[in-house]
């Protein structure tokens, strides 16, 4: 359709008197892209808050006596229509994004103060607003609004039964197929649902999960590192971490010594030796050398040296040397006849 936003916006002001026209201009941020209060408004022209407030309902119902001409019937058309076809509600910022591709004047300024202006005025569709869990978006009714919602919940619940596994993008669509059951969206929808919800998030790799998540949404330095580690799978030296975290922001944020203190200072994180730094979970035994031995000797008995450096070196990254001189400390170790090693502790 060869709508013009701005054109329909003005035909639709140009019915009001002079002061109706300047409120909801004001209102809306229409004329400067502005968007002024009700005390604002009053002090402009001497009047209370109420008194604003009134003028604008006013222009609002005069605004909607003609909701029905051809031109504001096709906008509101059009935007329905879009919004059918993508399981019935949009978020606010896409919407407008969507329509820059089907109107005639995408490059208007001010254009998203003018659509909304446009469908609050039609009545329909309807705008819900920002809160917690959810961006501002329209919907074409309450089932849609319940639908999407639901999905969301679901969702959320599915992903936080696996806690902390994220998914790729390769298999974000596997994920969505099984939170749709058993009504079976399509993906567009399940992908629409899920992006008026605050609870997910995509990260620097690409990587869907829960908001709440730190390899997901990192919030500080520690969730940068924990993060790297955990898309690297693997044991890394502070330095390559900061060189990760630094190669994924957009800002250089991270120092060598600011990552190292950080992982020092964090239970999440243990040291595999000459400042390399694993993930707990990754199963990586944790402690000094001493402690690694002696738990290594809990778990499989007396050890010989050989055994036991074997053992160690797989855990950790300790020199030959450091192991053995620990195994000389006689208050937590006893050589044995056969000369392997027991622990004392």
């Amino acid at each position: 359709m060869n709508i013009n936003v701005s054109k329909l916006t003005k035909a639709v002001l140009s019915q009001l008197e002079a002061k109706q026209r300047d409120v909801l201009e004001n209102r809306y941020g229409l004329s400067d892209g502005a968007v002024k209060t009700l005390a604002e408004i009053g002090e402009k022209y001497h009047i209370t808050r109420e008194r604003v407030r009134q003028i604008e309902s006013v222009a609002i119902k005069e605004v909607l006596k003609n909701k029905d001409s051809v031109e504001m019937a096709d906008f509101v058309s059009l935007v329905k229509n879009h919004l059918k076809n993508v399981g019935g509600v949009r978020r606010d910022v896409l919407l407008l994004s969507d329509l820059k591709l089907m109107i005639a004047d995408p490059n208007s300024p001010h254009l998203g103060n003018k659509v909304r202006f446009l469908l609050e005025t039609a009545g329909e569709p309807r705008l819900v607003s920002e809160d917690n869990n959810f961006y501002a978006y329209w919907h074409l009714g309450e089932d849609e609004k319940r639908k999407a919602q639901d999905f969301s919940n679901k969702l959320v619940k599915l992903m936080d039964k696996q806690r902390g596994t994220v998914v790729s993008h390769q298999n974000i669509d596997s994920v969505l197929s099984e939170a749709t059951k058993p009504h079976n969206f399509k993906d567009l929808v399940a992908l629409n649902y899920v992006s008026l919800s605050k609870q997910f998030h995509i990260n620097h790799y690409g990587d869907f999960g829960l908001a709440s998540w730190p390899e997901v949404n990192p919030k500080n330095m520690k969730d940068w590192a924990y993060s790297v580690l955990k898309k690297q799978n693997k044991p890394l030296h502070f330095g390559e971490i900061t060189k990760f975290i630094n190669k994924v922001c957009d800002n250089k944020i991270a120092h060598p010594q600011t990552v190292h203190n950080e992982l020092i200072k964090d239970e999440r994180f243990v040291l595999v030796g000459r400042g390399t730094y694993g993930l707990k979970e990754f199963g990586i035994m944790p402690g000094t050398a001493k402690e690694v031995l002696a738990n290594l000797i809990k778990q499989h008995g007396p050890l010989s040296p050989k055994e036991l450096i074997s053992l160690v070196l797989k855990e950790r990254v300790f020199k030959k040397n450091t192991i053995l001189i620990n195994l000389q400390n006689r208050k937590h170790f006893k050589r044995l006849e056969d000369g392997k090693y027991a622990t004392l502790v």
